[in-house]
C-alpha cells in the first residue's frame, strides 16, 4: 500500500508542463515572548494570545495539470464532480435534510469509509469581513495557513462530538450509546472537510482556497499549536511558518458541481494526515469579478473494522457467533447458546468450547469487514470454524442444532414439528421480513420503532404504511394466540426454536405497542382484559423457566427504555396524532 503511494506520487511529480504564479500568503510566527497564538471567538479577548500574520511570497500551482490527479490516498486533497439538489444555501434546515446526506456519500466515496457522520458546516462570502459565521449569517474567507486539528486535540473534538447529539448521519441526527462512542473513539477516524462554490452562475475568482502538500512540510520544524478560545471550549488547531520547500496547489475556476474534499486529521499514519489550507488573493482575478459565496462542510469519516477477530476464531478451531444486544434475531441465537435445561445439557461443554461470542455495534455492520459476513449488513451472522460464513437468524438455528445439539429444541413428534416450523415461518415472513435492508421498505416490526426523523428517509414510512404494518402485527399475535397449541411452550411441552423466535420480539411487542400506540399490554398475564391470554401465559412461563430468557427480556426492554428517553418514539407519536383517521389502537 505504502509503495503504491509513493509510486503513485512520483508519476505525478514527474517533470511536465504546468501553469503556476507567484502569490502571497499569510503564514505566521510563533511569539518570541512565548506567548499562545491563537484568537478568542465569541467571548471578549483578555490580550494573552497573540494572532499576527507573517505574509510570504510563493509559487501556486494549477492542480488541474497534475497527472495523475491528486487523491485523498495520495496527496490528501482531490477535486471531484459532485452536482447537487439544494439550490437555496440559505437555509439551513435544507442543508441538514439534503446536502449533509450529499456530503456524506462523496466522503465515502473518496476516502472509503465505511461510516461518515457531518456536524456542522460554514458559509463564506467575500463580502463579509468576520472570520467566524454569525447566526443565521455567514463569514468571511480564512486568508490564514492553517489546518483544523492537532494530533493531541483531533481524538479530544471526536469525543466532544459524539456526546454532543449534535451529529447527522445522512440526514438524521444520531445519538450514541457509551459503548458505541468507546468503539468510535477507538476506531480509525479522519476528519474530512469538502468545499465548493454556491454560485451556479460564476466560476470561483475571488479568494479561491489553496492546499498545500503535506509531503513539503516538515512538521517539527514548521508547525505549532493556534487555540481557539471559545465561551465553552478551547480548540486547537495548527499554524504554520514559512519554509521556501512548500508546495501549494489550487484549483483554479471552481464550479457549482465540484467539490474540494481535503483531509484535516487522519489517525492512520500510512498517507496524508494534515492538509494546511487558506482562501488567497488570486492576482488573475478580474476587478469586476462578483463575490466568492461557498459552503465547507465537515465530517468525520470512520474505517472501523473487526480486526481479526474472525480470523482468530478460525485459527483457534472455534465458530464465532456476532451478536447485537438490541437485536431480537440475534438473541434468538443467544437463547440457544444459554438455555441449560436438562434436555440439552450434555452438550453444554462442546458448545462453550467451540463457540465464542463477539458483541458488535451498529458501526461495525456498516464495515468491509462485516459485509464480507453478510452482505445484507445485519446481525446475527456467524463464522465457522473453517471460515466460512453463515447467516439468516434460522439458518444458523438448524446448523447449530445440527451440529452441537443432537436436535435438543427440535420436538419429538411430526405435528409439534409442524407446529413450530409454521410458527417461526410466520414470524420470520410478516414480522421480521428478510427483505428490510431494500430501499424504501421496512419490516412490520419496524412499524413500532423506525420513522424518517430518527433512521433518515431511506427507512422511514407513509402513515398509511405504518399502519398496515401494525395491522399486520395484530394478526399474527392473535393468529400466534389461537395457534398456540402447546402447554407449557409454543408447540409442545418442550423449549423449541419457535419459542427462541417469537419470545425476544415479543418483548420489543412488550415495551413498544403500550407506549407509542396506546395498545393494552399483550403480555400480562393476570390481567382480565389481556386480549391474548393464551400468549401471555406463555409469555410469563417462559420469562421464568430459565434465566436466559429474563436476561433477553431485561437487555431488550433496558435498550428500548434507553432509546425512549433519547426520544426515538416522539416522531411516531407525533405522527400517530396528525393522521387520527388511520387505525393505530388494537384490538
Amino acid at each position: 500500500m505504502a509503495n503504491a503511494r509513493v509510486l503513485a506520487r512520483a508519476w505525478a511529480q514527474r517533470p511536465k508542463r504546468m501553469v503556476s504564479q507567484v502569490v502571497t500568503l499569510n503564514y505566521q510566527q510563533p511569539d518570541p515572548g512565548g506567548r499562545q497564538t491563537g484568537r478568542y471567538i465569541g467571548q471578549p479577548d483578555k490580550g494573552d494570545v497573540v494572532d499576527v500574520s507573517a505574509p510570504r511570497e510563493v509559487v501556486m500551482h494549477d492542480a488541474r495539470r497534475v497527472e495523475p490527479a491528486p487523491r485523498l490516498s495520495t496527496f490528501g486533497f482531490e477535486c471531484r464532480s459532485w452536482p447537487t439538489q439544494v439550490e437555496d444555501f440559505t437555509d439551513d434546515g435544507k442543508i441538514r435534510r439534503a446536502y449533509y446526506d450529499e456530503m456524506a456519500d462523496l466522503v465515502r466515496a473518496a476516502s472509503g469509509a465505511s461510516l461518515v457522520l457531518v456536524f456542522d458546516h460554514t458559509i463564506r462570502d467575500t463580502a463579509n469581513s468576520n472570520l467566524n459565521a454569525l447566526p443565521g449569517g455567514s463569514a468571511a474567507p480564512v486568508p490564514r495557513v492553517h489546518c483544523d486539528y492537532t494530533a493531541e486535540g483531533a481524538p479530544r473534538r471526536l469525543e466532544q462530538l459524539l456526546r454532543s447529539g449534535e451529529l447527522y448521519e445522512g440526514s438524521a441526527r444520531r445519538q450514541f450509546e457509551a459503548s458505541e462512542i468507546e468503539t468510535l473513539v477507538g476506531s480509525n477516524f479522519a476528519f474530512i472537510n469538502v468545499w465548493r462554490s454556491i454560485d451556479p452562475d460564476a466560476p470561483v475568482q475571488r479568494q479561491p482556497l489553496a492546499v498545500l502538500d503535506e509531503e513539503s512540510v516538515d512538521f517539527d520544524r514548521d508547525a505549532f499549536v493556534y487555540e481557539l478560545r471559545f465561551p465553552d471550549r478551547t480548540g486547537e488547531n495548527y499554524s504554520l511558518q514559512h519554509d521556501a520547500s512548500h508546495k501549494w496547489f489550487y484549483y483554479p475556476h471552481m464550479g457549482f458541481d465540484e467539490c474540494l474534499v481535503f483531509k484535516c486529521y487522519d489517525r492512520k499514519e500510512d498517507g496524508p494526515r494534515f492538509v494546511f489550507h487558506t482562501a488567497f488573493d488570486d492576482p488573475s482575478t478580474p476587478p469586476d469579478a462578483p463575490p466568492r459565496r461557498s459552503i465547507e462542510t465537515r465530517t468525520i469519516a470512520f474505517f472501523p473494522r473487526l480486526e481479526t477477530t474472525e480470523e482468530k476464531a478460525t485459527h483457534k478451531g472455534k465458530e464465532l457467533f456476532l451478536d447485537m444486544k438490541c437485536s431480537n434475531n440475534a438473541a434468538r441465537i443467544r437463547l440457544w447458546l444459554n438455555i441449560a435445561t436438562d434436555r440439552v445439557e450434555e452438550r453444554r461443554g462442546s458448545v462453550d468450547d467451540r463457540i465464542q461470542t463477539r458483541v458488535v455495534e451498529y458501526p461495525d455492520l456498516a464495515t468491509d469487514a462485516f459485509q464480507r459476513i453478510n452482505p445484507l449488513k445485519k446481525v446475527p451472522a456467524l463464522v465457522r470454524h473453517d471460515g466460512a460464513t453463515v447467516f439468516e437468524s434460522q439458518v444458523i438455528l438448524n446448523y447449530l442444532e445440527d451440529k452441537y445439539g443432537n436436535r435438543a429444541f427440535t420436538l419429538d413428534t411430526p405435528e409439534e414439528r409442524q407446529v413450530a416450523d409454521l410458527m417461526v415461518r410466520c414470524h420470520d415472513i410478516y414480522v421480521a421480513s428478510p427483505n428490510c435492508t431494500a430501499a424504501g421498505f421496512s419490516h412490520c416490526q419496524g412499524s413500532m420503532y423506525l420513522s424518517a426523523e430518527w433512521h433518515g428517509e431511506r427507512r422511514g414510512m407513509t402513515p398509511a404504511s405504518r399502519a398496515a404494518k401494525l395491522e399486520e402485527l395484530w394478526k399474527q399475535v392473535t393468529f400466534l394466540d389461537r395457534y398456540l397449541v402447546g402447554d407449557p411452550f409454543l408447540a409442545g411441552k418442550h423449549v423449541s426454536l419457535a419459542d427462541l423466535t417469537w419470545y425476544p420480539t415479543c418483548c420489543f411487542m412488550e415495551y413498544m405497542l403500550p407506549r407509542v400506540f396506546g395498545w393494552p399490554q399483550l403480555f400480562d398475564h393476570e390481567s382480565e382484559h389481556t386480549p391474548t391470554p393464551r400468549l401471555a401465559q406463555w409469555f410469563n412461563f417462559a420469562t421464568n423457566a430459565d434465566p436466559a430468557f429474563a436476561a433477553v427480556r431485561t437487555t431488550i426492554l433496558d435498550y428500548w427504555r434507553d432509546m425512549d428517553e433519547k426520544g426515538q418514539f416522539d416522531p411516531i407519536v407525533n405522527e400517530i396524532k396528525n393522521a387520527p383517521n388511520f387505525k393505530w389502537l388494537y384490538p
